[in-house]
């Protein structure tokens, strides 16, 4: 639920930073933000770069987290990672945005490549914000799923799928479209004789 309150945090500094009047823009542009446990972020747009960069405190100055995120063109945060207090890299975000280059998902990830939140972004027919539906997962309890080949090349059914029965209109079976091998002169002269 961090990971999603200091995103939305960082996607409302995004929105009201392009909010500001057309003048000349500073390269780099910071703020801060107090948090009602006393917590406190610190947030760093640097435009040269298109990097955000989000460093969060305890109460006691205490580094606890801190975040980097690359923006597109737009200003939009498009993907990031996460480190602990320490500086170890605990999680990695990514962003996917619709057609109008609007945000409609973000996805976090593990260390081991495991979505473990997800935050689904709506908006209404007038194009205004919906509030953002988020899911929390467990990737311990999530099946484990793998990427597999797929071969386009060959036309062959995937095991278990249905085959149609011979003689469905639109549908040759494969002994329908081969006609029976006739034995040459000398596999009749030589070969077995057949009952």
């Amino acid at each position: 639920m961090k990971t999603c309150s200091a995103f939305f945090a960082v996607l409302g500094l995004v929105s009201a930073l392009q909010a500001q009047p057309s003048s000349p823009v500073a390269p780099i542009s910071a703020r801060s933000t107090y948090h009602p446990d006393n917590s406190h972020s610190e947030t760093v747009v640097d435009k040269t770069t298109n990097e955000l960069t989000e460093a969060t405190y305890s109460a006691g100055g205490a580094l606890i987290s801190k975040k980097h995120y690359l923006l597109n063109e737009r200003g939009m945060p498009t993907q990031g990672h996460i480190y602990d207090g320490r500086g170890n890299l605990v999680a990695r975000s990514q962003v996917y945005f619709d057609e109008f280059g609007r945000a409609k998902e973000m996805r976090s990830f593990n260390l081991q490549g495991q979505c473990y939140q997800q935050v689904i972004y709506e908006y209404g027919a007038d194009g205004k914000a919906k509030p953002p539906k988020v899911i929390h997962v467990d990737p311990r309890a999530a099946p484990s799923i793998k990427p597999g080949v797929i071969d386009f090349t060959q036309d062959t059914r995937a095991p278990g799928q249905y085959a149609p029965p011979p003689g469905v209109p639109g549908q040759t079976s494969p002994a329908a479209t081969e006609p029976p091998k006739k034995k040459s002169f000398f596999g009749r002269l030589f070969g077995k004789k057949e009952p």
